[in-house]
């Protein structure tokens, strides 16, 4: 056995005990505690819509069916230039509902582009004590808002739910049927969600999903708003960093089916491209433990596609990719059991092979200055 050999035996077990070690830190961190509030806050609910007439109704009605008082809650469409039925799907279920409400994006305002400069104008018209944030592709169950506020103690400015590609026990999704690509998606979204989540219970919060949020308004205007900050394509973490950077809010994420919402999955690699370029470029800048953790994990799947492909079959080797394979296993599981499809734990491998696939090419995307795609448009 030659030194190259006997470097890679090495770092395959020294980092694959970090990677190990660190994600069991990460995950044994105490889970957020939610109490209700004796007087439920007055609570915005904001929907940038852009073209989504096979998506809107299911949305709405969900909202529509929420176990939390009519009114105590105003639900706001943001019409953001649709150009297909959106709308008049949309008023058949907003002129049925007396706290629903459309709302005409007509030009940008402050610099800002897309979804960002939609939630900017929106945001200069509520006074609701809580701000909670969904997309018009998502379906969200009927203790949504409830359990959401549940999760606001004194200190927290922001909390985050979790997104579900494949629609949680319980929950109708009519019409949709999911394919090999959109299981491969859900176990992604889970595992990234789930390593999100455990860094925010150990006080490091990495990231937050924009479909699944909420923050308190007066956190929100201490900030300054969306019209203080810089366009970004990923408005959910600029507004998260912020916070973090010039407030004492705290930033709480949870892992509760009765929050945990279902988003249509993007329909092909193409589609997935774009996102991801769109996540990536949204987080150049971020923290330094949101680095430490892409980059641990980048490095440890890269070593096993080392081991493969020079074929360094020892126990030393073994021992290291056991450890990183039985450590994202196990990260999917728990993400799987809580949206209550353990089912698709068969589709772990094929995942596995995907996400490294993919966290090696944008690893490398991300130095490519690249435009972005979103709802059409150029950002």
């Amino acid at each position: 056995m030659n030194g190259d050999f006997l470097n890679i035996d090495f770092l395959t077990i020294v980092l694959g005990m970090i990677y190990f070690f660190t994600s069991m830190y990460l995950l044994s961190q105490k889970y957020p505690l939610k109490s209700e509030p004796q007087v439920l806050p007055k609570t915005a609910v904001l929907i940038a819509m852009r073209n989504e007439e096979e998506s809107i109704a299911s949305c709405l009605q969900s909202l529509a069916g929420q176990n939390y008082p009519i009114d105590r809650f105003d639900v706001f469409v943001l019409n953001d230039g649709s150009t297909d039925r959106s709308v008049e799907i949309a008023l058949g279920i907003v002129s049925t509902q007396t706290n629903f409400h459309l709302v005409e994006i007509r030009e940008e305002k402050d610099g800002l582009k897309g979804k960002m400069n939609a939630l900017s104008q929106a945001l200069d018209r509520v006074d609701h004590e809580i701000v909670l944030i969904t997309d018009a592709d998502c379906i969200v169950p009927s203790e949504w808002i409830r359990t959401h506020i549940s999760y606001f103690d004194e200190a927290s400015g922001m909390v985050g739910g979790l997104t579900s590609l494949t629609p949680p026990a319980g929950m109708e999704a009519a019409g949709h049927k999911a394919s090999f690509f959109d299981k491969i998606q859900t176990l992604d979204w889970l595992y990234l969600q789930t390593v999100a989540a455990a860094s925010s219970h150990a006080g490091k919060p990495i990231t937050i999903l924009g479909n699944n949020f909420g923050f308190r308004k007066t956190a929100y205007d201490e900030i300054g708003g969306f019209k203080s900050m810089e366009f970004s394509v990923t408005e959910d973490y600029l507004l998260m960093k912020m916070m973090l950077k010039k407030t004492n809010w705290k930033v709480r994420h949870t892992l509760d089916p009765q929050n945990t919402i279902f988003s249509k999955p993007v329909r092909n690699l193409s589609a997935f491209f774009q996102q991801r370029l769109r996540w990536t470029r949204g987080g150049r800048g971020a923290r330094p433990w949101a680095y430490f953790i892409t980059g641990l994990s980048l490095a440890v799947h890269l070593l096993i596609m080392a081991v493969f492909i020079l074929q360094n079959r020892n126990i030393a080797a073994a021992a290291g990719i056991g450890l990183i394979f039985g450590m994202d296993y196990y990260i999917v599981k728990r993400g799987l059991r809580i949206i209550g499809q353990d089912r698709l734990r068969r589709y772990f491998l094929p995942f596995e092979v995907f996400y490294t696939f993919y966290l090696i090419v944008f690893s490398l995307w991300t130095f490519i200055p690249q435009k972005v795609r979103w709802k059409g448009r150029k950002l």
